[in-house]
């Protein structure tokens, strides 16, 4: 005689122990649950299913006869129509919902995430733009295509005075020779700050980007000097260190500079012009940026081994 056996976990906890009894001469069959005898059938020997309740789930017991024997098998069926299948239907089509919703919300927050920090990019190329550059006309559409069709030249910047007010005139020849201007105010009195953090010079030039189909559309990049006006920082940096140690003497000064220039960069001969200027003066290049400069162990070593003997 078969006896087989099943312990069956409800939703609600509850520990149920399926089992049946199944002759092997005269094929008869009863299936227990819990103790109680839940169903009896005679003569089983084919294939058969039995099916029966356990609290409110339907449950079948299968016997399946095999080339030798049979096999038996017990499941919850939850796809015929019974209250405890529809209910678990509803569940299901509320977690669908309820994941639909979750999935959509984090659509939703990946694609603000994307969108925002796209924007933030796109602005921060702006600021960056407006704090090292000079345009005109200079849409996001006329910006692609500056970068893509525009030429380069060099725009020389003029102070003049004019009742009472300073303007700072810029210029520049196109390749068909068209000449294009263009003019911005700055503060009356005292040093004229360019957005690259140097002082400017009168005629002092930088590179410009226009587009030629229309010159009128262009780009003055304070962060590429031409070398005329690099070679004035070089200068205004060595004078300006010879000032601010007088007890060096002007070749150990202009040894400085030119170190500065090499090592770091042209930028950060701006921390030698303004090595006296408070951070309110040039919040980019001023006594604080000039003493982390040459305090640096490295360069310090490097200016101490070159300049020693200027």
């Amino acid at each position: 005689m078969a006896q087989v056996s099943w312990v069956y976990l409800d939703d609600f906890g509850g520990r149920h122990r399926i089992g049946l009894y199944h002759g092997d001469r005269t094929g008869h069959l009863l299936l227990h649950c819990d103790a109680l005898i839940v169903q009896v059938d005679f003569s089983v020997k084919e294939t058969r299913t039995y099916s029966f309740f356990v609290e409110d789930e339907l449950c079948e017991v299968s016997i399946v006869k095999e080339a030798q024997g049979f096999s038996y098998g017990f499941e919850v069926n939850k796809k015929v129509d019974t209250p405890r299948n529809r209910l678990r239907k509803s569940d299901e089509r509320r977690t669908r919902k309820q994941m639909a919703l979750l999935i959509a919300g984090l659509v939703v927050v990946v694609a603000s995430l994307v969108l925002g920090l796209r924007w933030w990019g796109q602005r921060h190329k702006t600021d960056r733009l407006a704090d090292t550059n000079l345009s005109s006309r200079l849409s996001p559409e006329n910006e692609q295509l500056l970068a893509a069709a525009g030429n380069n030249a060099v725009a020389r910047l003029i102070v003049v005075h004019e009742a009472l007010q300073r303007r700072v005139f810029y210029g520049f020849t196109t390749a068909a020779n068209d000449q294009i201007s263009g003019r911005f105010i700055v503060p009356d009195t005292g040093i004229i700050l360019l957005p690259n953090g140097f002082p400017l010079r009168n005629r002092d030039a930088f590179s410009v980007r226009y587009l030629p189909t229309d010159p009128r559309i262009h780009r003055v990049n304070f962060d590429e000097p031409s070398p005329e006006t690099l070679n004035g920082y070089l200068e205004q940096a060595g004078l300006t260190q010879q000032a601010a140690h007088p007890e060096a003497t002007p070749g150990h000064s202009r040894c400085v500079a030119q170190i500065t220039l090499r090592e770091k960069g042209w930028p950060s001969l701006a921390d030698l012009i303004f090595q006296q200027a408070p951070a309110e003066q040039n919040p980019r290049h001023n006594r604080d940026t000039y003493l982390r400069l040459v305090r640096e162990p490295e360069f310090k070593r490097i200016i101490q081994r070159e300049c020693w003997d200027r």
